[in-house]
C-alpha cells in the first residue's frame, strides 16, 4: 500500500464507530487509538503527530478499511485561521482529551506529579471539565518545564497562536 500525506479532515464512518464498540478488525494499537479520537477538527496529518505512535499507514489502514473518510464543510478549519487554545480544546471530545492528557502527565511529568494530575482528569465527568483540565494542563508544562514546551502542547491542541 503506498502511503501518502493526508492534509485533508478524516471523520469516524458509521462503520468506524462500530469498530469502536465491536473490536472485529485487527488493528495495531496506534491505528485503534487514532480511529479512537479521530474528527474532522484536525487534518489527517495533524492526528498522526497528535497520537503517540501513529503513522501515515495507519491512518491509511482506517481509510482502506472504511472506518474513517474524508471531510469538509462546517466544523474543518482552513490552515490560515488563527486559534487559541481555549477554543481549540473544544474540538477535542472528551475520549481524545482523555487519552491525550493521561499519556502526556505520565510523559512530561514522572510518577507523582503525574499520578496526582490524572487523577484531576480520572475526575472529569464531561467534555467541559476534561476541557478546562486541559487547559490547566498547559500552565502546569509551562512552569515546569518552560513557555516553548507550553506552546508546542499549545500547537499539539490545535492552537495557532
Amino acid at each position: 500500500m503506498m502511503t501518502m500525506t493526508h492534509a485533508e479532515s478524516y471523520a469516524r464512518t458509521e462503520a468506524g464507530k462500530a469498530e469502536i464498540r465491536a473490536h472485529s478488525i485487527k488493528l495495531s494499537r496506534p491505528a485503534r487509538n487514532l480511529l479512537m479520537v479521530i474528527d474532522a477538527s484536525c487534518s489527517g496529518d495533524a492526528w498522526i503527530g497528535k497520537v503517540n505512535g501513529s503513522t501515515q499507514a495507519d491512518l491509511d489502514v482506517l481509510i482502506a478499511a472504511r472506518l474513517v473518510a474524508p471531510q469538509t464543510g462546517p466544523g474543518t478549519r482552513t490552515m490560515h485561521q488563527r486559534v487559541g487554545v481555549e477554543v481549540a480544546v473544544r474540538d477535542w471530545t472528551y475520549d481524545a482529551l482523555y487519552t491525550l492528557l493521561t499519556h502526556e502527565a505520565k510523559e512530561r511529568f514522572g510518577l507523582i506529579k503525574g499520578y496526582r494530575l490524572i487523577l484531576k482528569i480520572e475526575g472529569c465527568s464531561d467534555l467541559a471539565g476534561m476541557q478546562a483540565v486541559a487547559l490547566d494542563f498547559v500552565e502546569h508544562i509551562r512552569k515546569a518545564h518552560g513557555e516553548e514546551s507550553a506552546a508546542r502542547f499549545r500547537k499539539q491542541l490545535g492552537a495557532t497562536e
